[in-house]
């Protein structure tokens, strides 16, 4: 019997241990707290966005454009946040729940002990992974690894030493409220129970608004970092005694949430300097520590209600966002917002397409371009006519941006100078665009003489560094809270967001040679001297393109049909320059032209433009990745010329995925897999899409020019089992598989086929 009851005492204890009945209260009241640490271990592991490269933004952090000892500090710092605040959540949800801890010393730090098994398995985890990345995929020496995870590891212990010195130091117990002797103390004496007669008669109990619910019984707990102790009975003590002592171990941990909270949203004030632009990792867990602040805060105040509270909250600063109380839209640097508004109706667009002296004009005009392009393509051999090339690159963020100035770099060095010079027009979405401008502006200053080289290793260097950690660090501090800095240009005034914070790291990166206005770009291309650039991010509005150009190109936007054909054509374009006048899109900031085609969702915001109602614009990529429909169009409608005045036409196209997708498997799907299979296919095969559809249109292209049509593909190894990040933030090793993309059989064939088509 003895034997019998010393198993089921032993059982007991380890069934009742205090760490394992806290992670059982954590799945049955507050699955919410848990989904963030599902979230974090998703990330880690790699089964969470990892195709927009998320993980590696922990793993691989990158602080001053540097992976080090520091970089790994500063993660480790906001990590302990984030462990603080969950613990404080998880106090003040759960902490009533568990009365004998009002009787120990250092309530709430031995709640934290006992509530560390989540906590203490993802640091681990996070360890083990941050070394076997850094030895595996980096390839660092084990000594490097090992500083990394040191350098996180101070940051940890730093920020929970400071939190829990404050909780030491103001945190009260039963003894020291009411001089009550704890059992810690009492060494198992039982003191009788106490008379309300001693308890303050000012203490007012009824607004101790504490949830009664039963108590979960506890048997033992970790009382030290080395023993195991055996929980007591509290029932000799009030309860109301024991509630002080919980509500004002809750103020105190409301007071420590507040101050953090101040402390981030003071750190937006300078998140501009280069100092604070701390890893975009961190920043991730700053919005996460933030959340779980403001979800425990409104617990502490509202107890029972706090769930409704919280979606009425939530309709509430919906709307308040709708009026602009919170939320401001993004707009375009350089616009007058001050001034009438363009009317976007469907009036006033059908006048613009219907203006074929306008349309007669343009042309004329890029045909004068045209003209000067062929005299500085001119050989002195009169037969030789020159191919006309037409570069088109896609979107895909910062590995689109490298590998679009490594693969023109490389085959206008090939050519002989021969791919810039003969190429007249440059269209496509997001990141390719950004590093076609970006060469471009190289190449412009290398023909002025104010640079000896425009193929010099930096400027990939400069185009490929993170973009990432102040976009993050604004979303954190400043975007999802209120936008409280403003910048003036031109007389308007413009909120310091994540878009503001985008440019700004892009002119920062580049050494500020993208930042003009986008009318500083007509007197070059109309000479010739460098490609135009027609850019067309969608209007969220209705899906149509809006085209920017420095020069006239009504001719892009125009769709109306043939005297041979009767149908009611659709209007999908809308030029910029034009539509926009009175709002001075000429002075608009050229960095703001290539965020519009550059708004990846959620990352950088819509893009509001100066018009009645406000047209928002986004991604180019979500209707013409390639920028083929916009080249095709130019083709078209000069394809007269083209056969007259060249040898041919060359579509160069860019691609940071190859065309030909490899057939994949399709296996059994689960229920949940099943659920989100539509949605996945149709955003999975967006591109796809866009590939098959031009792909005709090159086609039937053949059947109204007479010429020669080549299409030349330069295309990243980005294959899906080794992808690169769809992301403004690559790693060492993704550059340098951008880099050796550069070597890869068909890449090469490209190179050399390009040069012969130019010779």
């Amino acid at each position: 019997m003895k034997s019998v009851f010393t198993n089921n005492q032993t059982l007991r204890r380890i069934a009742f241990f205090f760490p394992i009945q806290l992670l059982l209260v954590q799945f049955k009241k507050n699955f919410l707290l848990l989904l963030f640490w599902l979230l974090l271990f998703g990330i880690i592991a790699k089964v969470v966005a990892l195709k927009y490269g998320i993980p590696f933004l922990f793993l691989n952090p990158e602080y001053l454009n540097q992976v080090n000892f520091l970089s790994y500090f500063i993660v480790g710092f906001a990590l302990a946040g984030f462990i603080m605040a969950f613990q404080i959540s998880s106090y003040i949800m759960n902490g009533f729940r568990f009365p004998f801890l009002a009787t120990l010393s250092n309530p709430f730090f031995k709640f934290c002990i006992n509530n560390s098994i989540i906590p203490l398995s993802f640091i681990g985890y996070y360890c083990l992974s941050v070394f076997s990345f850094q030895r595996h995929v980096q390839f660092v020496s084990i000594g490097d690894a090992f500083i990394d995870i040191i350098g996180f590891l101070c940051g940890l212990v730093l920020f929970l030493s400071v939190a829990l010195t404050y909780f030491f130091r103001t945190n009260k117990n039963i003894y020291k409220m009411f001089g009550v002797k704890t059992d810690e103390q009492s060494d198992g004496y039982k003191p009788k129970r106490m008379s309300k007669i001693i308890l303050n008669k000012n203490m007012v109990w009824k607004s101790l608004n504490l949830k009664e619910e039963r108590d979960w019984h506890i048997e033992t707990y970790v009382g030290s970092f080395t023993r195991i102790k055996l929980a007591r009975s509290v029932d000799h003590y009030e309860k109301e005694m024991l509630k002080a002592v919980f509500i004002q171990n809750h103020r105190n941990a409301a007071i420590f949430e507040l101050g953090v909270f101040v402390s981030l949203i003071l750190l937006g004030f300078f998140r501009e300097n280069k100092l604070f632009e701390i890893p975009a990792g961190a920043s991730l867990l700053l919005l996460f520590t933030m959340y779980l602040m403001l979800s425990s805060a409104i617990h502490n105040w509202l107890r029972g209600w706090s769930a409704t509270v919280l979606i009425m909250l939530l309709f509430l600063i919906s709307m308040l966002f709708a009026s602009n109380f919170f939320h401001s839209r993004n707009r375009a640097y350089g616009l007058n917002y001050n001034g009438v508004k363009a009317l976007y109706t469907y009036q006033n667009l059908t006048s613009y397409n219907n203006d074929k002296s306008l349309q007669k004009s343009d042309i004329d005009h890029t045909l004068d371009i045209l003209a000067k392009w062929k005299v500085k393509n001119s050989v002195s051999d009169s037969l030789h006519k020159p191919k006309l090339v037409l570069v088109n690159t896609s979107g895909g963020g910062l590995r689109s941006a490298l590998w679009t100035v490594l693969s023109l770099t490389y085959a206008d060095s090939i050519s002989g100078g021969k791919l810039l010079k003969q190429t007249q027009v440059i269209s496509g979405a997001s990141g390719g665009m950004i590093g076609a401008a970006y060469l471009r502006e190289i190449y412009l200053r290398f023909l002025n003489k104010q640079i000896p080289a425009y193929s010099d290793k930096q400027y990939a260097k400069n185009i490929s560094m993170d973009m990432l950690n102040p976009i993050t660090m604004s979303i954190a501090t400043n975007d999802m809270f209120l936008r409280f800095r403003n910048t003036t240009i031109n007389k308007n005034v413009f909120k310091k967001d994540r878009g503001y914070a985008f440019e700004q790291k892009l002119n920062e990166n580049t050494k500020s040679v993208l930042n003009k206005k986008l009318i500083d770009y007509r007197f070059s291309e109309n000479n010739a001297s460098i490609p135009m650039m027609i850019f067309s991010p969608i209007i969220a509005n209705d899906g149509r393109k809006m085209v920017v150009c420095s020069q006239p190109v009504s001719y892009i936007t125009n769709n109306s049909s043939n005297e041979n054909c009767n149908n009611k054509f659709l209007i999908d374009g809308v030029e910029f320059a034009r539509f926009f006048s009175q709002q001075d899109a000429d002075s608009i900031r050229f960095s703001s032209v290539l965020r519009m085609s550059a708004t990846f969702p959620y990352i950088t915001p819509f893009v509001a433009l100066p018009s009645e109602p406000i047209i928002e614009v986004l991604d180019a990529g979500g209707r013409d990745n390639y920028g083929m429909e916009t080249s095709l169009k130019f083709f078209f409608v000069f394809k007269k010329w083209i056969e007259e005045n060249t040898s041919g036409v060359v579509f160069v196209q860019i691609r940071d995925r190859h065309k030909e997708r490899p057939i994949e498997k399709n296996p059994d799907k689960t229920l949940f897999e099943s659920f989100s299979a539509p949605i996945n296919s149709l955003y999975g095969n967006m591109f796809q899409v866009q590939d098959y559809n031009q792909n005709q249109l090159i086609q039937y292209a053949s059947s109204w020019f007479k010429g020669d049509i080549d299409i030349v593909d330069f295309q990243l190894f980005n294959e899906t089992s080794d992808n690169i990040s769809l992301s403004w933030h690559l790693t060492n090793l993704e550059k340098q598989k951008v880099y050796r993309s550069i070597f890869m059989k068909e890449n090469q064939t490209s190179f050399n086929r390009l040069k012969k088509l130019l010779e």
